[in-house]
């Protein structure tokens, strides 16, 4: 089985992303997800290269490469680790109030071929 979700424009991405990466920090935060599976999805180096290649926000950048961080706040100061998800959940949702939004109506994500 496959899905395939097709994302165009740039400001479409950055804001995609950012609510990609709110979910991903509120499941790290509620302990419903492990960083490794955070890791899986977005938050690896890369994702950090792919992204910079597409020329996206930095701040959008930002957030994926702190993300990728998070394991070795977990290995080195543990009791950080909520802190620095609740940081990160806070520039996040900063983003998604000051990037350009994308025009509407955007595509639907989810495409069938």
């Amino acid at each position: 089985m496959e899905l395939k979700i097709l994302v165009e424009g740039k400001e479409e991405i950055e804001h995609f992303l950012s609510i990609v990466q709110l979910g991903i920090l509120e499941a790290l935060e509620e302990k419903i997800m492990t960083i490794e599976e955070a890791e899986g999805y977005l938050f690896n180096p890369y994702s950090v290269e792919k992204l910079e290649e597409l020329g996206i926000d930095q701040r959008v950048i930002d957030i994926v490469s702190l993300g990728c961080e998070l394991e070795d706040v977990q290995s080195l100061i543990p009791d950080k680790l909520f802190t620095t998800i609740k940081k990160l959940k806070e520039e996040t949702s900063r983003n998604l109030q000051v990037l350009p939004k994308p025009s509407l109506p955007v595509n639907k994500l989810i495409k069938n071929n």
